[in-house]
């Protein structure tokens, strides 16, 4: 036996002498700490509130509050979630006004709350199918490829009752929030095509499509 097993042995026989025993918590008292970005709850709260508010009814092609286009809604996801990226957009859109709605904080501009990354067509999350599927499970919403117009489809993710419900609730809690995606819509429209806001990325912000460097 060497030095170092001989130490640790000696060590381990200390312990056993002096029943030295770990202060753990019982199983059902420990907590479990999940990151914000780990959290689908967390992420389902702030997308039911980016439906209801960035969101459209659309008769008959649906009947409850839906934002159709994956680059639509992953672009508008991306400024609620990096706001000093909104900012931007109001400055190229000149328009000042909409910056006392902002309401940027400080630790906004530093940092994000949880990262996304380079897409075809802009920024994408790669948590979206699991976190959807999560939502679709809780029945807060529907997530389909089908037609927003007579000659187009998209995938649109739609609000059920439940969900409009809590969407309604989450309005009264994060004023911030519902602000900051009054100023998407009023300078996008909420009838605003995928190929719009792709032509937008690309033309403002060319450093969020894959394969394309340099703003």
């Amino acid at each position: 036996m060497d030095e170092k097993e001989n130490s640790t042995e000696v060590f381990f026989d200390i312990l056993i002498k002096n029943e030295v025993v770990m202060e753990t918590a019982p199983l059902d008292e420990q907590k479990e700490y999940i990151l914000p970005d780990d959290d689908y709850d967390f992420h389902a709260y702030r997308i039911l509130l980016l439906i209801r508010k960035c969101g459209i009814i659309n008769e008959p092609f649906f009947s409850h509050f839906t934002i159709y286009g994956r680059g639509k809604f992953s672009f508008f996801d991306f400024l609620i979630r990096y706001p000093f990226y909104l900012k931007r957009v109001i400055e190229i859109e000149k328009k000042p006004k909409l910056l006392d709605n902002l309401k940027l904080r400080s630790f906004e501009t530093e940092r994000a709350l949880s990262p996304m990354i380079k897409y075809i067509r802009g920024p994408w999350d790669h948590r979206y199918d699991g976190i959807f599927n999560y939502m679709v499970s809780k029945g807060l919403i529907k997530v389909e490829f089908t037609n927003f117009n007579k000659s187009k489809k998209a995938m649109c993710l739609t609000l059920t009752e439940l969900g409009i419900q809590i969407s309604e609730q989450i309005i009264k809690e994060e004023p911030i929030w519902v602000d900051r995606m009054d100023i998407i819509n009023a300078i996008f429209p909420k009838n605003a095509t995928n190929e719009r806001i792709d032509d937008y990325i690309r033309k403002h912000f060319p450093s969020l499509m894959l394969g394309i460097e340099g703003e």
